[in-house]
């Protein structure tokens, strides 16, 4: 296997504005990049992350159902986005999870958001919650029962999460 590209950080040019808005800045960023070789019967999904919470993120867990890493970053400044790309073979394509939390996995005071995305289905699903430890069972399940966006708040800690998918395209914002 080759080795991982590190995906580069980058500011965004107006942290406050919209959704539609934030999603355009970044479609426009996905289809500018070069494309990755792949061979004919693959598919490669682009990931969009935005960071829109005061404190910096990190990776804490990331699942692989289908597919595999392209792309890689551990970690995500505050008003900041990085594209992360994944690779599967049809006709699963790829179906990933990760989370991402404002502190390490052993903080009780730390937010974690989840994120999943199935390209063969089209769902996009995401949870935001206090730390604690990942079914990643019960998150394939509410995979398989979400559609191609969901939207959560927490209701202990107050910060969000959007996930959503459309073809080949993922895209996740935390607040």
């Amino acid at each position: 296997m080759a080795d991982l590209i590190t995906a580069e950080e980058v500011p965004l040019v107006n942290p406050e504005a919209d959704y539609e808005s934030l999603k355009a800045e970044l479609d426009a960023k996905v289809n500018a990049e070069g494309n990755v070789e792949l061979s004919a019967d693959q598919v490669l999904l682009s990931t969009q992350f935005l960071n829109l919470c005061k404190d910096k993120i990190q990776r804490i867990d990331r699942r692989f159902w289908s597919g595999s890493v392209v792309t890689d970053r551990p970690t995500l400044s505050s008003g900041y986005y990085t594209i992360l790309k994944q690779k599967g073979t049809e006709p699963e394509g790829v179906k990933w999870g990760q989370v991402w939390a404002n502190g390490a996995a052993d903080d009780t005071t730390a937010r974690k958001w989840i994120v999943a995305f199935d390209t063969a289905a089209g769902k996009a699903y995401a949870e935001a919650g206090p730390m604690g430890p990942v079914d990643w069972n019960v998150v394939e399940v509410k995979l398989g029962m979400s559609g191609s966006k969901t939207e959560h708040t927490d209701p202990i800690l107050g910060g969000s999460v959007l996930a959503t998918i459309d073809g080949l395209k993922a895209y996740a914002h935390f607040r």
